[in-house]
């Protein structure tokens, strides 16, 4: 990875109080799951019904 670019990452990471790597791990571990249920598409299937009128 570019110096710069980690340089610029871990200043961003600081202003949310993360400044090293024990303390970003635990932020990944404590971070809740984010819903992308509306950004997914449904799929059209040839031969299934829809179930949506129930």
């Amino acid at each position: 990875m570019n110096e710069e670019r980690e340089k610029r990452i871990w200043k961003e990471l600081a202003k949310d109080g993360i400044h090293n790597e024990k303390e970003l791990d635990v932020a990944i571990k404590n971070m809740k799951l984010l819903n992308i249920g509306g950004f997914i598409n449904k799929i059209e299937m040839k031969g299934v019904e829809s179930n949506a009128d129930c």
